[in-house]
């Protein structure tokens, strides 16, 4: 793992701790295992799309490598200056390559109802994963469509995601498996605040699913025949993004 970027990884006494009150025990941590407690009721379910996204790989590279340009004294070229962005890239791309190879996974949906999809992705690799799961987002098209905006970050994502029919403050709930140790694990439902998702299933204010509630799956990657993309570190960020996610 690189330095400087932590993972946040939960002991199983510490996930017993907030879990034991809902007396969950279930299988959990092989292919066919599922949680105890309510599963959700799946009507669909959605392939991660087959074709990169360069977009979105910018957006992944800027929140999982950030740079600072400038010394510890302050000193460093004019910010937007040519030389500026040529640091930037240099610096990132480093911090990209010690990470080691990084693969995601994407879907695209409309969360908040106003008809423009969303995108949510899950970044898989010895950098963003532990024990108890990989790094997953959720962005939206940013200002003038300039690029992506970050609305959620989540750590501890274990695939898939269901996308509850559900709401809260507009948008629609997210549910993910979160996991105690190698057999015990359960669901969540991480509503959104009007600002963002929780960005630990594990949690408060997730919280352990009480009702089979109905929804459709994304970022499947436990199926090997889904589709995931090499996340690279020198392909340039785009100038002028594409009219759609």
């Amino acid at each position: 793992m690189a330095p400087g970027k932590p993972r946040v990884r939960i002991s199983p006494a510490e996930a017993l701790g907030f879990a034991g009150l809902m007396a969950l025990a279930g299988p959990l941590g092989t292919a066919s295992a599922q949680p105890s407690g309510p599963a959700p009721r799946i009507r669909q379910t959605v392939a991660p799309i087959a074709t990169p996204n360069r977009l979105l790989e910018d957006a992944l590279r800027q929140d999982l490598f950030p740079v600072a340009v400038v010394d510890d004294q302050g000193h460093g070229p004019d910010p937007g200056t040519a030389e500026w962005r040529q640091a930037e890239i240099h610096q990132r791309r480093n911090a990209c390559r010690a990470a080691g190879p990084l693969r995601y996974a994407y879907n695209r949906i409309d969360l908040n109802g106003d008809r423009q999809d969303e995108l949510v992705a899950s970044v898989i690799g010895p950098y963003t994963c532990g024990t108890g799961g990989c790094n997953a987002y959720v962005f939206k098209n940013g200002p003038k469509e300039k690029g992506l905006r970050l609305v959620s970050r989540m750590s501890l994502f274990k695939p898939p995601l269901v996308v509850s029919d559900q709401r809260h403050n507009g948008w629609r709930d997210l549910i993910s498996r979160v996991r105690i140790d190698a057999g015990h694990g359960y669901y969540a439902r991480l509503p959104f605040n009007g600002r963002g998702y929780p960005s630990n299933p594990s949690a408060p204010p997730a919280e352990p699913l009480r009702q089979a509630v109905r929804g459709v799956v994304l970022l499947d990657t436990d199926d090997d025949a889904n589709p995931t993309h090499p996340l690279p570190c020198d392909r340039p960020a785009i100038a002028a993004p594409p009219r759609s996610l």
